[in-house]
């Protein structure tokens, strides 16, 4: 007869929705770049001549 396995000692955790537990700076720098691409992005699309 096998002993039985014991259980993990800390549960496993969700990590869903975990973003907005973030302090709102966190979150910030989170979605910083990709707003500074396409702030980029519209800059250029407005630009008269491509620059390639």
């Amino acid at each position: 007869m096998t002993p039985p396995i014991p259980s993990s000692p800390r549960p496993v955790r969700s990590y869903v929705g975990s973003v907005l537990a973030w302090p709102a700076w966190l979150r910030v720098l989170a979605v910083l770049p990709a707003l500074a691409l396409l702030w980029l992005a519209v800059a250029w699309a407005q630009l008269e001549v491509a620059p390639w």
